[in-house]
């Protein structure tokens, strides 16, 4: 029993860290939200959480497999549809899972397949939760309890926001404040015998100058 009750700790865990998972890349990557963070920092947290879920979904597979209260085999969950209690939202727990790890494993090995198929795997990761969403509302046991059943509609709602807010800000790049008065350049036609940079004019200095000065 004591098993049964790690492996489903190790499930929702490995759910959770999906979600902030996904959820930090949305943020981090939408312009609209600003990027107060650098990219370094960015991609350690993302990988971090990434790796901890994967850490925590082998837990929960093992855990499966070793379980004597609801017995699975290696067929059942690596097999989509091959065992018997609820193919199908195990099914998308299968199919979850080896997104997961694709998505993960090339996260890692970034530098040599490029950035620009890591991105084009990267895309992959809202469909690897919403998978794991439906996986877990369907298939797992403590859905029933209240508080489980809102941490699944709070965090499907709020990766959809992130999603839309993105769509909707594609291109979008937020406006650079302008420039400090005393850092603007003026630039003097050639042979007026003006310095190439001067200070800014002032309305009283324009008023006091002699016309054709």
């Amino acid at each position: 029993m004591t098993t049964w009750i790690v492996l489903r700790a190790a499930g929702i865990g490995a759910y959770v860290m999906l979600f902030l998972s996904v959820a930090w890349g949305l943020v981090s990557t939408t312009a609209v939200f600003g990027r107060r963070v650098s990219k370094a920092s960015v991609a350690l947290v993302h990988q971090f959480m990434a790796t901890c879920g994967l850490f925590l979904l082998a837990i929960h597979i093992g855990g499966l497999l070793v379980d004597t209260y609801m017995r699975f085999g290696p067929r059942d969950v690596l097999v989509p549809m091959a065992g018997s209690f609820k193919p199908i939202p195990v099914a998308f727990g299968i199919v979850a899972m080896y997104l997961t790890v694709f998505v993960i494993v090339t996260s890692w090995v970034r530098k040599p397949i490029g950035t620009k198929w890591w991105r084009r795997t990267h895309l992959l990761a809202v469909p690897t939760f919403t998978v794991a969403l439906v996986h877990g509302v369907f298939a797992g046991t403590d859905t029933v309890r209240p508080a489980m059943w809102w941490m699944y509609v709070a965090t499907g709602l709020i990766v959809l926001f992130l999603v839309v807010v993105r769509a909707l800000t594609v291109g979008f790049r937020p406006e650079r404040p302008p420039a400090p008065e005393h850092a603007r350049v003026t630039r003097a036609p050639s042979g007026s015998g003006r310095p190439a940079t001067e200070p800014p004019v002032t309305p009283e200095a324009a008023a006091a100058e002699p016309a054709g000065a």
